[in-house]
């Protein structure tokens, strides 16, 4: 089905503003862990959209919406400030935090922060061992298959598309990448989703530039070139980066909705 990117980018902002008043209302139940329970909700809400970039974020009002103490909410805020998820903006006469915002320059950045990461760890296809490699190559093509699969369903479901794209590249960081060089990906991979959740839907419904990418990933590591899959994966991203700009150039930079 195809739809124009207009009609993609009214239904993100209505989904991001219905969001705000809806997903932060659930209680946190368990208390075990509470710290890391609201940091992950909070941290969430802000990857997928659902706290649009230049929303203000306040610790009375997360401790409430989330049912906990102001203690884990001031701690949830400070380790999303540290990390880049929220941004201190001057209200006069005080500074505040906001919801960081969504520009080209970062995404850009991120994305070849990012080439150069899985990059990285795509090098290693060379100290594979044949069996191991086999196997890759076979969880990349089934990966593959069932993210082609579901782009082509007459109604896409793009929180599945989205799954399912990083899942293809969560095969080479699973089989190649040491510890870590996991952890720095699992460091910038929550900052690139925040730009593909509210964007990437604009991208579609032709995906057959990824595809034809994705296809150059799985045989450079079917001929065991680690430098081969390495480039794949750069173009990748690079292109993959250059496709968001266009889409952001037409929608807009995200900092007020």
């Amino acid at each position: 089905m195809v739809q124009s990117w207009r009609w993609l980018y009214t239904i993100s902002v209505y989904n991001i503003r219905k969001a705000e008043t809806l997903h932060m209302t659930a209680p946190i139940e368990a208390r075990a862990d509470r710290p890391a329970q609201v940091y992950e909700r909070l941290r969430r809400l802000i990857i997928r959209g659902h706290l649009a970039p230049g929303t203000r974020v306040v610790e009375n009002d997360v401790a409430q919406r989330l049912g906990v103490s102001r203690t884990p909410a001031r701690e949830t805020i400070q380790r999303l400030f540290q990390e880049g998820f929220l941004a201190a903006v001057s209200f006069h006469p005080r500074l505040e935090l906001v919801v960081a915002p969504l520009t080209e320059d970062d995404m850009r950045d991120l994305y070849h922060l990012m080439a150069a990461l899985e990059g990285a760890a795509a090098l290693e296809v060379d100290r594979l061992s044949l069996g191991d490699r086999r196997t890759l190559v076979k969880e990349l093509t089934a990966a593959e298959a069932n993210f082609e699969r579901t782009t082509r369903t007459v109604k896409q479901d793009f929180d599945t598309l989205f799954e399912l794209h990083n899942a293809f590249h969560e095969c080479i960081v699973a089989n190649c990448a040491r510890p870590r060089l996991r952890a720095m990906i699992a460091s910038v991979r929550p900052q690139v989703d925040r730009y593909e959740w509210v964007y990437a839907p604009m991208v579609g419904p032709d995906f057959r530039e990824t595809f034809a990418e994705h296809g150059d990933v799985i045989d450079a590591v079917r001929s065991g070139s680690g430098t081969r899959a390495q480039r794949a994966l750069a173009t990748n991203w690079s292109r993959g980066a250059a496709r968001l700009a266009r889409i952001m150039g037409r929608a807009g930079e995200r900092g007020d909705w």
